[in-house]
């Protein structure tokens, strides 16, 4: 036997008085003959299809110290600690100006740091980042997309950049 609770529509009350909530009662479920009571079960998603990448093990380590630097570089305009003219040749105009104007918002009481940063390679030549960083005694989350260019002095330049 199974019970499960019900609803049952509040009693009729005075207009003016206060308003009643709906009582609970119990019911019981009995199966029919030759009935189980199992309860019917939705299939289970399949998994994700698993992410290929042909980035080699030496450019995924490129990205990861080129988008390491320009995030601690970011970082460093943020807490106000270098000027934000450092950023131009590393960020696209767009990421830029949502940087100077999270800049011009944050008060800092403490520096911010990086507690933890992943990279994927979902395609050749660009990056996505998500770094967890240590502000003002909280933990935030950035994430950013780095793509390659033909620049010899960084050769990743930050198209997307997310501080939430």
């Amino acid at each position: 036997m199974t019970t499960t609770l019900a609803a049952t529509p509040p009693s009729p009350g005075p207009a003016t008085g206060p308003a009643t909530r709906p009582r609970l009662r119990r019911m019981t479920y009995e199966p029919g003959p030759g009935a189980t009571g199992a309860v019917a079960t939705l299939p289970l998603p399949r998994p994700p299809a698993p992410v290929v990448t042909t980035a080699t093990p030496a450019e995924t380590a490129h990205a990861h110290r080129s988008a390491g630097r320009i995030l601690r570089l970011a970082l460093e305009v943020l807490d106000g600690r270098r000027p934000p003219a450092q950023l131009t040749s590393h960020m696209t105009a767009p990421v830029l100006r949502y940087w100077r104007a999270a800049t011009q918002q944050r008060t800092v009481r403490s520096p911010a740091r990086f507690t933890r940063m992943r990279l994927c390679m979902p395609q050749p030549g660009v990056a996505e980042v998500a770094v967890a960083c240590a502000m003002d005694g909280r933990v935030r989350a950035l994430a950013a997309r780095f793509e390659r260019t033909d620049d010899p002095g960084s050769g990743w330049r930050c198209t997307a950049l997310r501080l939430g």
